[in-house]
C-alpha cells in the first residue's frame, strides 16, 4: 500500500521549521542516508567482498531507474552527471559538415552547450524560438529538415517550469532517424518519465530523486540499437580477446567508462525505494496540485509568470521574472523559505515533502520579498 502524501518533515534532514521550495535546485537529503552511508563505509572497508556490494547497489539503482522510465536496468547508465552523460550521447552520432542539431532556445545550458560546442565541425545547432515563455513543440519540429541528427529537449524546462509535450515530439519524429534526447532532470523522481518514446533520456540525479551529484543516462535500445560513445574505459568493454582489442558491452554499461559513483548509488537506491513508497503518480499529483497554487497567487500578484497554468503543461516549479532574483532569495531565507533564483527569475518547486499551508505562506510573504 502506497504512504499517504506529504510525505513527513522528519523523514528529511534540515527541514525542521524551513519551507523547502528550492527542490529544482538542491533538495534535501533523506534521514535514511545517514545508515546508507554507514552500509557503504563498511563496504568500503571489507575489501573484494565490499566492493562487489557496491555494484550491487549501482544495479539497485539501475533497477529502480528502469521501472521508473519503463526500460529495463540493461538500458541504465551511472555517468557522473547529466551533461557527461548528455555528451555521451552527443559524441556517439557519426555528425557530418552540413549536419543540424534542433533544441529549444530557452532550453538548459547544458544541452545548447554539447551542441554549439560541434560548429568547429561544421555542424549548426538550430534554436527554436519561444512563444512569450512557452516553447511550443510545433515551433522545435518545424527546425528540422532532412539534415537534422539530433532533437534535444527537457521534459520539463529548468528556466520556467513548462512540461514539454515528449509524446508528440516523439510521433512526429518517429521514422525520420532523428535522435530524440530528453533531458528529464526536472521530471525523474516526480512526474512520470516514459524512457520508451525518447531514443535517449538523461537526467541528475540530485534534485527530485533525492540523491546525490551524479547522472542517468537511458538508452532506448529497442528505439536506437545502435549507440556507441566515442570514449571508453576498463568497465565499458567486454572480455578482450586480446591486450590489443576492444568490444563495448552489450548493454548500457557500455557508457560507463569505470567506477560509477558507488556512494551516490547506496544512497540513490534508498531514494529510489522511498519515492516508490509513494507513488510517482501520485507525487506528481500532489505537486501538480501544489504548483498551480503558486501559478494562480504569482498571477494574482501581476508577475510576469513564466509557467503555463494549464496542470498537463508544468510539473513541481512555478517561476516569474524578476531582474533581480538574488535579493527575493535572500529576503525569503531570512524568513526560513528556501527558493531559488537565477538567470533572472524565481522557482518554487514542490515535492513530496510540500505542504498546502507551506506554499500559502510562501505567497503571503512574496510581496514582502518583492519589496512590495
Amino acid at each position: 500500500m502506497s504512504r499517504s502524501l506529504p510525505a513527513p518533515s522528519t523523514d528529511f534532514i534540515g527541514l525542521d521549521g524551513i519551507v523547502n521550495l528550492a527542490t529544482g535546485g538542491e533538495p534535501p537529503l533523506l534521514v535514511a542516508h545517514r545508515a546508507a552511508f554507514e552500509r557503504f563505509a563498511a563496504d568500503k572497508a571489507a575489501g573484494f567482498a565490499g566492493y562487489n556490494r557496491h555494484w550491487e547497489a549501482a544495479d539497485r539503482v539501475r533497477a529502480g531507474i528502469a521501472r521508473l522510465t519503463g526500460l529495463g536496468p540493461g538500458d541504465v547508465a551511472l555517468p557522473a552527471n547529466a551533461s557527461e552523460a548528455i555528451m555521451r550521447v552527443v559524441s556517439a552520432i557519426g555528425w557530418r559538415p552540413g549536419d543540424n542539431a534542433v533544441a529549444p532556445r530557452l532550453d538548459y545550458a547544458s544541452g545548447r552547450f554539447a551542441l554549439a560546442n560541434l560548429g568547429a565541425r561544421g555542424v549548426e545547432l538550430r534554436l527554436a524560438e519561444p512563444e512569450g515563455w512557452a516553447q511550443p513543440a510545433g515551433r522545435l519540429l518545424a527546425a528540422c529538415d532532412g539534415r537534422t541528427r539530433l532533437v534535444y529537449v527537457s521534459q520539463v524546462n529548468a528556466l520556467t517550469g513548462e512540461h514539454a509535450d515528449i509524446g508528440a515530439i516523439s510521433d512526429a519524429l518517429a521514422g525520420s532517424g532523428i535522435t530524440l534526447l530528453v533531458d528529464a532532470s526536472h521530471a525523474l523522481g516526480v512526474v512520470p518519465v516514459d524512457g520508451t518514446i525518447a531514443d535517449f533520456t538523461v537526467s541528475c540525479s540530485y534534485k527530485f530523486m533525492l540523491g546525490i551529484h551524479e547522472g542517468v543516462l537511458c538508452w532506448n535500445r529497442r528505439r536506437h540499437p545502435e549507440f556507441l560513445p566515442a570514449g571508453a574505459g576498463w568497465f565499458s568493454g567486454s572480455a578482450p580477446a586480446g591486450p590489443a582489442t576492444y568490444a563495448p558491452k552489450g548493454d548500457a554499461r557500455r557508457a560507463e567508462y569505470g567506477n560509477v559513483g558507488h556512494l551516490g548509488a547506496y544512497l540513490l537506491a534508498e531514494s529510489l525505494a522511498y519515492l516508490e513508497g509513494f507513488g510517482i503518480e501520485a507525487i506528481a499529483e500532489h505537486v501538480r496540485a501544489l504548483s498551480g497554487r503558486m501559478v494562480s497567487g504569482m498571477i494574482e500578484l501581476g508577475l510576469d509568470v513564466m509557467t503555463p497554468a494549464e496542470p498537463r503543461r508544468r510539473a513541481a516549479s512555478a517561476a516569474f521574472a524578476w531582474a533581480h532574483p538574488g535579493a527575493v532569495v535572500d529576503a525569503a531565507a531570512r524568513e526560513g523559505i528556501l527558493v531559488w533564483g537565477d538567470n533572472g527569475r524565481i522557482r518554487a518547486s514542490a515535492h513530496l515533502f510540500t505542504t498546502g499551508a507551506q506554499v500559502d505562506r510562501f505567497l503571503a510573504r512574496l510581496p514582502v520579498f518583492l519589496g512590495r
